[in-house]
């Protein structure tokens, strides 16, 4: 009898520790039907340290199709620990909630500033369902509308240039349409904190409205991210209940956004209650977070974190949860080295690594940039900005960029987005090839405007000759009252039939905004060879750019230009209604030249018009 009741109690042990080991695996669900108005519940939450806490939960009912179709809501009011100086609490999101030991679901959604605790709850039912989603390559995005590679007529596809509209990529532009102010919905989810450590509060403030936009509150300068390295981060502490962070940049800068598990089922993890950016399949790696301090705020309270190691993966950002496991590979990160000279005559180095991710990654870039140059350069009065950047491909490839930037006001705004723009047309590009390696970016910034204008042009001569070589000079007038001649050397390609033609002289902006014009100029890159050979040869400031265009039909058809078609053609394809991807233009380029690149971003744009005579003439 004693023996077997040793055996009895041995077995016991061991089903004990492996439930334990299984992480909540065998946790029953309370049923949504079985929700009524006054019954009573509890949950579990972090308010602070790596201590869970238990609150009481007192059910309200439940709305029927509350936040989609089939998609019910559980409403609740929340008490105990700070709540009822707090409120709901952003960072909350995903707290499980039990009825007798059973799962309901997850804290997920909140009043704005109400001034109770009255919570909006994730059926965990629907939260399970994210797990069964299939788990397929990211799918990048197709190629902004507002990028093109334009090609000289006649040339090559790969020699190219991508056109930029300077109105249309912006690293940093989220989902919410510019001028259209999104309406909050009734019960919005909880904002997901996410914090950034070393970003200066300035360039935060930036990107800050936009960050909400897609449920983000951010946090500046209240977390130590990075220097929770050396806390306790056993994966087999993460139970329901603790806090985790999704980690976007760690290194020298640090940016992560935090929520809550609900749920772990061996290595599977369940968390948040809601998406964070509703991507589908995710790359985030995510670390348990040590609660350092809970804040009290009359709009969002919010916890103050640090993560600690990576321990797992999230593969599913979906409408009801996120789900990742546990000991999961870390995914991938990009490697940033950022070199700045700043005029308080010091060099910085800064090294982090960020999440890849093709929508993600060029915002982060540019964050990270403007942040690390507002700490030391000037926002107000004449800046210049020397700034160079090699983007390196895992297969030796490379990008690599060099632009001037100079202004009288918040010219430390656009030196991220000069490398943010380029890397987010690779990685939105869907070509598998495109792998990006590291980053490395340089940045001289000086406390003097630089920027020459174009004030004249002329040519050498009066009439060309098909296939003649001639100089263009073009006149630029220096800030300090002085002027320079820069020599432009063009070539009149031998084929032109035209008697005039039209060469417009300009900086690298003016250019590319001219040339975006021409939109049948440009097509979409076909490979990545295509694509790199066209951002290497990119329009920059510090160079004068000379194009000649020769007012003759041309059409574009599948990216290539064809100057000059029979009459018979056009007219065959303006009348096939088949043909509406070929597009039509009065104007063809038939040269693209540039100088060699100068210390002064050049303004400005000239056009001259050239008689062509015949051969021999």
């Amino acid at each position: 009898m004693m023996l077997r009741k040793r055996l009895f109690t041995s077995l016991a042990l061991v089903l004990l520790f492996a439930s334990c080991l299984l992480g909540q695996a065998s946790t029953p669900v309370f049923p949504l039907d079985d929700i009524h108005p006054g019954l009573k519940g509890a949950g579990r939450t972090i308010f602070e340290g790596d201590r869970i806490e238990e609150f009481q939960v007192e059910f309200l009912g439940v709305l029927k199709n509350a936040l989609a179709p089939k998609r019910d809501l559980i409403l609740a009011r929340l008490t105990g620990g700070p709540l009822a100086t707090t409120g709901v609490i952003s960072g909350m999101s995903g707290s499980p909630v039990y009825v007798d030991g059973r799962l309901v679901g997850a804290v997920s959604r909140a009043f704005p500033l109400s001034k109770g605790a009255i919570a909006g709850i994730t059926p965990i039912e629907e939260m399970l369902t994210v797990s069964t989603a299939q788990p397929t390559t990211i799918a990048n995005s197709s190629p902004s509308e507002n990028i093109h590679i334009a090609n000289v007529s006649g040339g090559l596809p790969e020699l190219g240039r991508v056109i930029i509209n300077d109105g249309g990529i912006i690293p940093g532009a989220f989902n919410t349409p510019a001028g259209e102010q999104a309406a909050p919905p009734t019960l919005p989810n909880l904002l997901l904190p996410v914090h950034f450590g070393g970003f200066s509060p300035a360039s935060v403030e930036l990107f800050a409205q936009e960050f909400r936009n897609l449920g983000l509150e951010p946090t500046a300068g209240g977390v130590v991210a990075g220097s929770a390295q050396d806390l306790p981060s056993s994966p087999s502490d993460l139970q329901p209940g603790s806090m985790i962070s999704l980690l976007l940049v760690r290194g020298d800068l640090n940016m992560n956004i935090d929520c809550t598990v609900t749920l772990r089922q061996g290595n599977n993890l369940y968390a948040c209650g809601h998406q964070v950016l509703a991507q589908g399949p995710a790359q985030f790696p995510f670390a348990p977070a040590h609660v350092i301090v809970t804040v009290p705020s009359i709009a969002s309270s919010f916890k103050v974190d640090a993560p600690g190691a990576i321990v797992g993966t999230i593969q599913q950002d979906r409408f009801d949860a996120i789900y990742g496991r546990v000991g999961d590979k870390t995914p991938p990160m990009i490697p940033i080295h950022v070199r700045l000279e700043s005029t308080l005559n010091r060099k910085s180095d800064y090294n982090f690594e960020m999440i890849d991710d093709s929508f993600l990654s060029p915002i982060l870039l540019n964050l990270a940039t403007t942040s690390a140059l507002t700490t030391t350069e000037r926002s107000l009065g004449a800046s210049t900005l020397n700034v160079k950047a090699s983007i390196h491909l895992s297969d030796g490839r490379s990008v690599d960029l060099e632009d001037i930037l100079s202004s009288d006001a918040g010219t430390v705004n656009g030196a991220g987005a000069t490398v943010a723009a380029p890397l987010a047309m690779m990685m939105a590009s869907g070509f598998p090839d495109l792998k990006v390696h590291d980053i490395n970016l340089s940045i001289q910034s000086l406390e003097e405007k630089r920027t020459a204008s174009i004030e004249e042009v002329w040519c050498s001569r009066s009439e060309v000759h098909p296939g003649d070589h001639m100089e263009v000079t073009a006149l630029l007038h220096l800030p300090n009252g002085a002027t320079m001649a820069e020599k432009i050397p063009v070539d009149v390609p031998a084929s032109v039939t035209e008697k005039m033609l039209q060469l417009v002289v300009g900086g690298g902006a003016a250019i590319n905004a001219m040339e975006f014009r021409f939109s049948a100029l440009g097509g979409t890159p076909r490979d990545s060879q295509q694509l790199v050979r066209a951002l290497n040869r990119m329009r920059r400031n510090n160079r004068v750019y000379a194009l000649l265009m020769a007012p003759e039909r041309s059409f574009v058809m599948q990216g290539d230009e064809y100057p000059s078609p029979p009459p018979s053609l056009v007219q065959t394809f303006m009348a096939d209604p088949a043909s509406s991807s070929v597009l039509f233009n009065g104007t063809s380029m038939i040269g693209d030249f540039e100088t060699k690149p100068i210390t002064y971003a050049i303004t400005g744009q000239k056009t001259l018009i050239l008689k062509v005579a015949g051969p021999g003439m």
